[in-house]
């Protein structure tokens, strides 16, 4: 996962190339305090996602955690017909929480 930055918003951009599965998660379920570093919310942005399964919506789950915890919010950017789109939608974490893009989803927190 790459640390895109933070905007002029305060809003944390987090951005995953490749594979969020049980090889890759783990490290970053640790690394969660880490990656929002202070702020309240965030974009994931998995455009660039080339697999997702359980472990990526664990860690879904722990970045919103994280952010409602922090009095923030987060918004994923999954493309219509993604996996993970597909994924987040069945397992019931649809609506706001999802944009098709990185600019939606900035836009969303705005």
């Amino acid at each position: 996962m790459t640390v895109l930055g933070t905007d002029a918003d305060g809003v944390r951009v987090l951005r995953v190339d490749g594979e969020l599965d049980v090889a890759v998660v783990p490290a970053l379920l640790d690394r969660v305090g880490e990656l929002l570093d202070g702020a309240a919310d965030a974009v994931l942005d998995l455009t660039g996602a080339t697999f997702f399964d359980s472990s990526g919506v664990r860690l879904v789950d722990r970045l919103l955690r994280a952010c409602r915890s922090a009095g923030g919010r987060l918004v994923v950017a999954a493309p219509p017909g993604s996996t993970s789109r597909r994924v987040l939608e069945v397992v019931g974490m649809g609506g706001d929480l999802l944009a098709d893009d990185v600019a939606s989803a900035l836009a969303a927190l705005r």
